[in-house]
C-alpha cells in the first residue's frame, strides 16, 4: 500500500512540475516525462519483487500445467512492457512509433503463446 502512495505522490508532483515546464520551457517536457517515467518504473519493478515471490510459491505448489506458467508470465511481461512503452511514445507525441511498438508487442505475444496453441491442438487431436 505504501508503494502505491509513493507512486501517486511522485505522479502528482511530476504533474505539477511538468505543467510548469510546459509554460516556461516546453522543449524540455519530453525529457521531464521520460525522467518521471523511469522513476515510476523503478518503483513498480521494486514492488513486483513481492509479487514474483508469491508467484514462485504458487509455481512450486503446482502439480500440473507447470510448462504453461512461464509462458503466461512471459506474455504478461510483454504486454506490460509494451503498454508502458506505447504510453511513453504517446506522451511524447509520437503516435506512429507507438502504434508500431504496439504491433510488435502483439506479434511477440503471438509467438510466445505458440506452445500453448500447439498443446491445445494436440489435446484436441487426442480427443478426436
Amino acid at each position: 500500500m505504501m508503494i502505491l502512495l509513493k507512486i501517486c505522490a511522485v505522479g502528482i508532483a511530476a504533474l505539477v512540475i511538468i505543467s510548469l515546464i510546459k509554460v516556461y520551457k516546453p522543449e524540455f517536457t519530453v525529457e521531464a516525462i521520460l525522467c518521471v517515467s523511469i522513476i515510476l518504473l523503478y518503483f513498480l519493478v521494486d514492488s513486483l519483487k513481492n509479487g514474483f515471490g508469491f508467484l514462485s510459491d504458487i509455481y512450486g505448489q503446482l502439480s500440473y500445467g507447470k510448462e504453461y506458467f512461464p509462458i503466461i508470465l512471459k506474455v504478461l511481461g510483454i504486454a506490460y512492457i509494451t503498454e508502458f512503452t506505447v504510453a511513453l511514445c504517446q506522451d511524447a507525441g509520437e503516435k506512429s512509433i507507438a502504434s508500431k511498438i504496439e504491433l510488435a508487442g502483439k506479434i511477440a505475444i503471438f509467438f510466445a503463446s505458440i506452445p500453448v496453441f500447439t498443446s491445445l491442438l494436440d489435446l484436441l487431436d487426442s480427443l478426436i
